[in-house]
């Protein structure tokens, strides 16, 4: 072998392993990523948890958002706006293929538990038309998440009209009932 060749055979070499350290160090990167990704997600989900009642946080409770204090349903509605604002956030991170599927399945599997919580339909009743902008994430809830709810389970659907449910008494469902 002559030099030339040599030196050639060893520039390849150090070519391929250069792009070997290149490429591990952006797995490394992408890793570190979805795991903040991940942390911040976890944080935000822990926070807005602990800004709902743990009485409305119990599948199976009587609590109703129609039967609290102004202060207690705005409250509550707002902790409510914040998650379905994580949840979107979590379907668009998904959908741009910034999450894998095995985060988003465990995401939604915690979503349908959210979506057992005794006022999520008044919640989401209140707010999902605040994202009519997002069909995608309104057909979610509606055929991922509704479904698990009480209301759902029971045959029954609480009804809040949109600043009834943040500001007033909440409106039957039955026409008949409201007079």
């Amino acid at each position: 072998m002559t030099a030339m060749q040599l030196i050639t055979i060893a520039s390849v070499a150090a070519v391929v392993v250069s792009a070997l350290a290149i490429a591990a160090s952006l797995k490394g990167v992408r890793d570190q990523l979805r795991v903040t990704v991940f942390l911040t997600y976890t944080d935000r989900y822990t926070r807005i948890m602990s800004d709902i009642p743990f009485e409305a946080r119990q599948p199976g409770s009587a609590y109703r958002l129609a039967s609290r204090p102004d202060d207690e349903r705005i409250r509550v509605l707002g902790a409510f706006r914040e998650y379905f604002n994580l949840c979107s956030e979590e379907k668009w991170l998904y959908e741009q293929r910034k999450i894998d599927r095995a985060i988003w399945n465990m995401w939604v599997s915690s979503m349908q538990i959210v979506a057992q919580f005794p006022c999520f339909p008044e919640a989401w009743q209140a707010l999902g038309f605040e994202y009519d902008c997002y069909n995608e994430f309104q057909d979610f809830v509606a055929r991922r998440l509704l479904p698990h709810s009480v209301a759902s389970s029971q045959g029954t659907h609480t009804q809040v009209a949109p600043d009834a449910g943040v500001a007033g008494p909440a409106a039957s469902a039955d026409p008949s009932a409201n007079g």
